[in-house]
């Protein structure tokens, strides 16, 4: 028996359009102001920066524009993910019940109030055989996330750790390496099915990232116990996105 597990990356972030007014080989200045004084300023609870003296500024818009006139106004966050790597679990057999393997993905953004991560699976079951329909099923049906426990099936489950990965809910990894010993499923961490296609919340942050970004973990894991899982090849396909708050 084969598992693999295809991921796909997605962005979303509200569109701006920018013009250029001003540009070399070395530089792209995408808006220009005229003002004196100004700070920046922050806290636990909130970032501001002002200025003093710019006129006509604003949010202005129609069915068909959308005006943010001032420099502070104007500003457009961005962000970006590193896609993770596909995922390959060691075969389930006589002599191994369990397996585990984890993938990992770097969000960057300049947004004051962060962002969300969340994944998805592409069908329900999330892990299935397409030559012979078989399919392991998701592990736990209530929506929380809870320490790993299989019994009399085989089932299928993720969970995931990071600095922005509630640890409330997902309890924390020691290690970090999703594990408690060789494939088999950390006991700090809690552990959820696939809901379907919905999105599932990972991670998340008020504050925008550091240039070198935030890494989240997603750890994945199968057992049979009592029962042993059809012979065949499985895959899961996951997406993830990271939006802009």
């Amino acid at each position: 028996m084969h598992v693999r597990i295809a991921l796909i990356c997605c962005l979303l972030c509200a569109p701006v359009a920018f013009a250029a007014v001003m540009e070399s080989d070395s530089y792209r200045m995408s808006a220009d102001s005229v003002n004196i004084g100004g700070a920046f300023g922050e806290s636990d609870s909130y970032h501001i920066e002002d200025t003093v003296g710019e006129i006509a500024t604003g949010d202005s818009g129609s069915t068909s524009y959308r005006l943010h006139a001032g420099y502070q106004q104007m500003h457009g966050s961005m962000i970006s993910v590193t896609p993770g790597s596909d995922v390959n679990l060691s075969a389930l057999s006589m002599a191994q019940n369990s397996a585990v393997a984890s993938t990992s993905w770097v969000v960057t953004t300049d947004n004051t109030a962060g962002y969300i991560f969340s994944v998805r699976a592409s069908s329900v079951p999330a892990l299935i055989d397409g030559g012979t329909n078989e399919s392991f099923t998701d592990y736990t049906d209530g929506g929380v996330p809870e320490s790993w426990n299989v019994t009399g099936a085989y089932e299928f489950g993720f969970s995931g750790y990071g600095g922005n990965v509630e640890t409330a809910t997902w309890g924390m990894d020691i290690g970090p390496d999703c594990i408690e010993t060789p494939n088999v499923p950390s006991a700090g961490l809690n552990w959820l099915g696939f809901e379907g296609t919905n999105d599932i919340l990972l991670a998340s942050s008020e504050y925008r990232t550091d240039e070198a970004g935030e890494s989240t973990v997603m750890c994945v894991a199968t057992q049979q116990n009592g029962v042993f899982a059809p012979s065949g090849t499985y895959t899961a396909t996951v997406t993830a996105t990271a939006v802009a708050q």
